[in-house]
């Protein structure tokens, strides 16, 4: 009689412990999914935060990607246009949104200069960023009016440097990437010319089209328009090597200035801190939809040149331009209040 009792009492023990394991693995299966709270890639949405106006050529760039990106991901993946302060307001953004990869930057050149420019910009391009991958690189070309009798870059730097002489130059702004270039070229050409800042790209170009202002560095895709209606002609780009964008061009090396290899970036960057298991995840992604020959071909339209890049090539080329940049920017006396 006992034994009886006893095998009953040891069979509902047996199922009360079946009856837990659905509950224990279910646990576990939780558990283990915790961490997936931060991962961008279940459920939630992902956005690029831009430093620049909606339609400009990174706004284009960075809506390029979004689209695939956010197909491969299965979440919606957002452009966000924060324009202002040399780029620093969407930077700074990023630099403090949480760690968990749902905000990305699309860092550009100015970024980096942005911190040397200001007294304070909030962060650090290198410290305050952890890299996921490069997009493309982007060159700039010197762009003159059509109606000066010049036609490569030793011409003129020649008609700048004549008694009298009284040419101008154009840029989006004080210390922006186009206004820091010319700098460069002035400080290695022995010229100085007459500094307007604009508001923009767009009417930058457009007075140098019309005659109101002698030159401009601009993206090919800016100045492509005014050269096809003739009133403005490009003499050079700033790379080491001719653009695939436009072979014809020679680069400032090849006109005279060999210290004059200046090629601009564009890439996607998280809040440091963030998860390295996370980022190479997201790096992966990022290469493969770049790989897409369709969108290869668009970066070009718009005037870059895509690169086959890693993260760790990424973070040394950030280091790079936040060093050189600095130096220019320090050894021209230039400052943005």
């Amino acid at each position: 009689m006992e034994s009886g009792i006893s095998n009953l009492r040891a069979r509902r023990r047996a199922s009360r412990a079946l009856a837990c394991l659905p509950v224990l693995a279910c646990a576990v299966l939780f558990a283990g999914a915790a961490p997936a709270a931060a991962d961008p890639f279940d459920g939630g949405r992902v956005t690029i935060v831009v430093s620049g106006r909606a339609g400009s050529s990174f706004d284009n760039a960075a809506r390029l990607v979004a689209e695939p990106l956010s197909k491969e991901w299965g979440v919606p993946v957002v452009v966000d246009n924060r324009a202002g302060a040399s780029g620093v307001i969407g930077a700074a953004y990023v630099a403090k949104a949480p760690p968990d990869g749902r905000t990305m930057l699309l860092g550009t050149t100015p970024y980096v200069q942005a911190p040397h420019l200001l007294r304070s910009a909030g962060y650090d391009p290198v410290a305050s960023f952890a890299p996921v991958a490069q997009l493309f690189t982007a060159q700039l070309w010197l762009g003159v009016n059509a109606g000066l009798p010049v036609k490569t870059v030793k011409e003129f730097v020649a008609y700048a440097a004549r008694p009298g002489s009284q040419l101008s130059f154009s840029s989006p702004g004080q210390g922006s990437t186009p206004h820091l270039n010319t700098v460069i070229l002035m400080q290695q050409a022995g010229i100085d010319m007459l500094h307007v800042p604009y508001t923009g790209m767009p009417p930058a170009v457009m007075d140098v089209a019309a005659g109101r202002i002698s030159s401009v560095f601009a993206s090919y895709s800016d100045l492509l328009p005014h050269v096809q209606a003739g009133t403005l002609r490009v003499l050079a780009s700033t790379g080491s090597a001719r653009s695939p964008i436009s072979p014809d061009i020679p680069t400032m090396k090849e006109s005279g200035y060999g210290g004059f290899e200046v090629v601009g970036f564009g890439g996607l960057l998280v809040p440091a801190g963030t998860p390295a298991a996370l980022t190479a995840k997201m790096a992966a992604t990022v290469h493969k939809v770049l790989a897409r020959p369709e969108i290869r071909s668009r970066l070009l339209e718009l005037g870059f040149e895509p690169v086959d890049s890693n993260q760790q090539a990424f973070a040394a080329l950030v280091r790079e331009q936040n060093a050189f940049w600095a130096k220019v920017i320090q050894d021209a006396h230039v400052k943005v209040e």
